[in-house]
């Protein structure tokens, strides 16, 4: 039951029914977001107010107050921080402090509501919130409860949430310098922290919020604090600033705003007369102290502005013999190398070993030319084990040409028929992305079966990405999406030939997994995760883009595995025989380091031969066969299906591709531009009920895909000889 204020009642600790509590909109966990704005008094309770600010606290799909949520559903509501409240009249409380505690409260009560679990969390907590109603006129006491838990305690807010805690604390003592100073060491005695931290924090703040009125004050992002807080505790930058300790701010203008153009992205005019945005000069704290060592070299300052690099301003301004040592190691590298060339053939094993780790050192010097792969191992497969429902439906929200493309009623056997270029392959990699949750290894990937390369540039991965990816689903009944962006991290450890950072996100179910990945020019690339989850298995095969190793470790997991006694291998081998009688068996050898399918036939008695020898179309039903089969319970994305394989095959093949994928329970994408190959799949009569068609067109914005059954495929081919693709 919700208790109400008696008349008289004291202050202190109650018990709220979670209705009457209402989120702070001016919470400093978010007063940096970029939609946010100062709420009066009067507009607190206000709903949108409150849908925003919940918005704010609760980030997309929840993913701020995860972990909260999931606490209260595994061991109920526990007492260990008390809500703190604002009485507002008429039954109506701010909540001061605990507003995503209060916010998770709020979002598993409606959960409550429409019938969800909410796990041990006793619903009559809703009605009876633990909380403790502070007075009125307690504002700077409210602010050290918040200081306390966000700057000296270990739930901290981001820097420059803190250091506006701190100026909102001390403003009203502005204009009073003796007061100022002793709210100051009290401020230092309440929190427990120093008075150089104070300063420095305010220090910095002050020069946040002159840059916010600069030109350049829409750049502005909470993860350049770091930039400013370094600035200001440089002295020789103060110094070069002319900076005012008494009012925090900087006399020398022009400097401030030379400073304010480094870290912000400029306009410049080309040699053409074109308008060229370049990126900021500094964007790292790191870079601070270097350009500290030089700020008072002007030669220097126009050189980096010249450059736009420091690192070269560096080299430019250095001693003339620097660049005369480099020239002079550089020759000593190349005569070396010729030495040790001419006597190759006497170096021993510790010769090599040397030569193997100079290599090294000169790989993180030279430009990358390709990023060939990202190792994945260890990756978790959510769902490869028991019966598994695969997708149902996935949704393009954005991704090239088919962005906002909705794909409903998917089955076991899903065929995409279109023109060239109607963005049937799209389809498949959207879906192989997603398969692949966080894994940026899959974009990867693709770029390389596209562009048919064994690698791709940094670069190239940075232009790729200039347009975000947001695909989602629903995989045997959950809800699963993922996202990549790149952007530009400015906590990254920075270097002239940073490029850019990708973020690439993935949940199933609410439950989210992240890697970032920052490239470099020259550099090797970094990534960052905690772990990488894959949804299932999945295989994307195209016949323009030959995978000998992946071919290689698919044979090898079907001659160890078994399907009802038998080995997997041998179901793809029955099937090569009906091709081929003469064929007695497939099976890989390694001659001098190098791998190959050879193929025992009673065509060739003294010899066994290249299987690249019987053609292109045997090729490619021993690689399908080999891919279905080695995808239990996940997924395989086929390009252009029919490629080089004889028409006459394609009934009884297709036929055989669908035995597989039941037996295995593995759900296909395929594509096709032949009728030949839509129609095989219904003509060999196994299970039309699990085949779904759609016709690709990219070109009708009212109609990106048309959907049509198996089973009416079947009737419409066989009356009148139906063509799927238009």
């Amino acid at each position: 039951m919700e208790e109400e204020m008696k008349s008289g009642e004291p202050r202190g600790k109650v018990s709220r029914n979670i209705k009457n509590l209402f989120l702070d909109p001016n919470n400093y966990r978010f007063v940096d977001n970029v939609n946010y704005k100062k709420i009066s008094n009067s507009e607190l309770i206000d709903e949108k107010v409150q849908q925003r600010t919940r918005k704010f606290i609760e980030g997309v799909k929840r993913e701020n107050i995860k972990d909260l949520i999931e606490s209260f559903k595994a061991n109920g509501y526990l007492k260990v921080d008390v809500i703190q409240l604002r009485d507002l009249g008429d039954n109506h409380f701010l909540v001061i402090e605990g507003n995503r505690r209060v916010t998770a409260l709020k979002c598993l009560q409606e959960d409550y509501k429409n019938g969800l679990s909410i796990g041990k969390l006793d619903p009559q907590i809703f009605a009876s919130v633990p909380a403790e109603i502070n007075e009125d006129n307690e504002e700077l006491s409210h602010l050290i409860i918040m200081g306390l838990k966000h700057i000296s305690g270990n739930k901290k807010w981001a820097a420059i949430n803190q250091a506006q805690l701190i100026y909102d604390y001390l403003l009203k003592y502005w204009n009073d310098k003796e007061k100022y100073q002793e709210k100051e060491a009290e401020l230092c005695n309440s929190l427990g922290i120093t008075k150089n931290k104070i300063r420095t924090t305010q220090r910095a703040y002050h020069l946040i919020t002159a840059y916010k009125k600069s030109d350049y004050g829409d750049q502005f992002t909470s993860d350049m604090y770091s930039i400013f807080e370094e600035a200001v505790k440089r002295p020789v930058i103060r110094e070069w600033l002319h900076w005012d300790e008494k009012t925090y701010t900087a006399q020398n203008k022009v400097n401030e705003e030379r400073f304010f153009s480094w870290i912000s992205k400029t306009e410049i005019l080309t040699e053409d007369e074109e308008s060229e945005i370049r990126d900021p000069i500094i964007t790292k704290a790191f870079e601070i102290r270097d350009l500290a060592a030089a700020i008072t070299n002007e030669n220097f300052l126009l050189s980096m502005e010249k450059w736009h690099s420091i690192s070269k301003a560096f080299l430019e301004n250095a001693p003339d013999n620097s660049r005369v040592s480099i020239d002079m190691a550089l020759a000593s590298v190349a005569d070396n190398i010729r030495t040790v060339k001419r006597y190759a053939d006497t170096l021993e094993t510790e010769d090599i070993v040397q030569l193997e780790t100079a290599q090294l050192e000169l790989e993180q010097i030279i430009p990358r030319k390709t990023i060939s792969d990202l190792s994945n191992s260890g990756a978790s497969e959510c769902f490869s084990v028991g019966k598994v429902t695969h997708f149902t439906t996935i949704q393009l929200e954005t991704y090239k040409k088919l962005s906002g493309l909705k794909i409903d009623n998917l089955r076991r056997i899903n065929l995409f028929a279109g023109l060239n270029n109607s963005g049937k392959t799209t389809i498949l990699e959207a879906v192989y992305l997603l398969c692949h949750q966080n894994d940026i290894s899959a974009l990867i990937d693709l770029a390389k079966t596209r562009n048919r390369i064994e690698g791709v540039t940094p670069q190239y991965l940075s232009v790729l990405l200039d347009d975000s990816i947001h695909i989602n689903g629903i995989f045997n009944d959950c809800a699963v999406s993922t996202d990549i962006v790149k952007y530009q991290d400015y906590q990254v450890e920075k270097f002239d030939d940073y490029l850019t950072s990708v973020q690439a996100t993935g949940e199933i179910d609410d439950q989210s997994v992240q890697m970032k990945l920052h490239l470099y020019g020259r550099n090797s690339l970094n990534r960052e995760y905690k772990v990488i989850r894959h949804i299932c298995r999945a295989i994307y095969n195209s016949p323009y883009y030959y995978q000998p190793e992946a071919i290689y470790q698919l044979y090898g997991k079907a001659i160890e595995t078994k399907s009802n006694g038998k080995m997997i291998f041998e179901r793809v081998l029955e099937f090569v025989k009906k091709m081929d009688p003469s064929i007695k068996n497939i099976f890989l050898v390694e001659e001098n380091g190098q791998k190959s399918f050879k193929v025992d036939s009673d065509r060739y008695v003294d010899k066994n031969v290249e299987l690249s020898s019987y053609g292109e179309g045997l090729i490619r039903v021993f690689e399908l066969a080999l891919c279905v089969s080695n995808c239990k319970n996940g997924v395989v994305l086929i390009d252009e299906f029919e490629t080089a394989i004889h028409y006459s095959m394609l009934v009884e093949f297709t036929r055989f591709i669908q035995e597989l994928a039941d037996e295995f329970n593995v759900q296909l994408f395929i594509t096709t531009h032949s009728k030949e190959c839509v129609d095989a799949f219904v003509k060999n009569q196994y299970k039309n009920d699990e085949i779904s068609a759609y016709l690709v067109n990219s070109e009708s914005q009212e109609s990106l895909i048309k959907y049509i059954t198996g089973e009416n495929l079947e009737y419409l081919v066989d009356s009148i000889s139906f063509d799927l693709r238009g």
